[in-house]
């Protein structure tokens, strides 16, 4: 945090968007004082997750064993590409102090600041932040922005209806979780993504292809290159891990370890065999 941009202002409130480890393990560089707000469902998936201690030593172990053939090789290796040079907390970091399950109003100043969470979509208890009279969203992570979304939790079907509240709402900034800041185009353009991964993706789980060979086949699709240049383009195998999960039954939720790995593994084994841009 810049000192000098919060001298005059300091920072009392604070809102954490979902429950991923890059949206509030820098909790503990806010002033003490200050409240943390987050959804209620979100904080529950906090208490779930892996801690930060526990990421770093996969991301370590990743580097180590990453050139072991075989699947367990791989997803290794793509948690430290993921992790690059990051470096995690050594304990949890401070939790929210403040949930709400739908809406909640902040008073921040003069200034009206509107919460709402539209998960469960990227994850169980996504929560947006409309400054209205500003015209700004902070979105979390259910924008990116010249980057690629990953869908962990569902249904898809959420995150289509909060684009389509976002896109209504008009405001002239969204504040992405990744990217660039963005405007109506941006969510439109991700909204169309998200169209065409679910629809291409269902005819090949029907007829009866793997994530992976899926991936495979979609990344090399004319109709891919709307979006291949997008940041991390492999992560397309990641929220079809999830799709199919969805499609061979199996109800909304977090990824158990075992899907999670999976996914991992295909992502790396696709960048290695260059189907994707590193």
């Amino acid at each position: 945090m810049q000192r000098p941009l919060v001298a005059a202002a300091p920072v009392t409130e604070a809102v954490n968007t979902h429950s991923d480890g890059d949206h509030w393990w820098g909790n503990d560089t806010l002033p003490s004082a200050a409240r943390i707000t987050t959804s209620a469902a979100s904080l529950d998936a906090m208490h779930e997750d892996l801690p930060p201690a526990a990421l770093t030593a996969l991301a370590t172990t990743g580097a180590l064993i990453g050139r072991v053939p075989g699947p367990v090789g791989a997803a290794a290796a793509y948690v430290a590409r993921v992790r690059s040079d990051a470096r995690f907390p050594r304990r949890t970091p401070r939790l929210p102090d403040r949930t709400f399950h739908t809406t909640h109003r902040l008073t921040v100043g003069d200034r009206t600041v509107e919460l709402e969470r539209l998960g469960p979509c990227h994850t169980a208890g996504d929560v947006v932040a409309h400054v209205t009279d500003a015209g700004v969203v902070f979105t979390g992570d259910l924008l990116f922005v010249a980057s690629t979304p990953i869908l962990w939790n569902g249904p898809l079907d959420n995150w289509l209806a909060a684009l389509d509240r976002l896109i209504r709402w008009d405001a002239a900034v969204y504040v992405p979780g990744h990217g660039p800041t963005g405007t109506v185009d941006d969510l439109r353009a991700l909204r169309d993504y998200w169209w065409w991964l679910r629809d291409a993706g269902r005819d090949h789980h029907a007829r009866g292809s793997s994530v992976r060979q899926t991936a495979r086949e979609l990344a090399r699709s004319n109709e891919f290159g709307r979006w291949s240049a997008w940041r991390s383009p492999e992560r397309l195998v990641l929220s079809l891990s999830t799709l199919f999960d969805r499609w061979n039954g199996n109800p909304p939720g977090p990824p158990t370890v075992t899907r999670r790995a999976r996914a991992f593994a295909d992502a790396e084994t696709l960048l290695r065999e260059g189907i994707f841009p590193q």
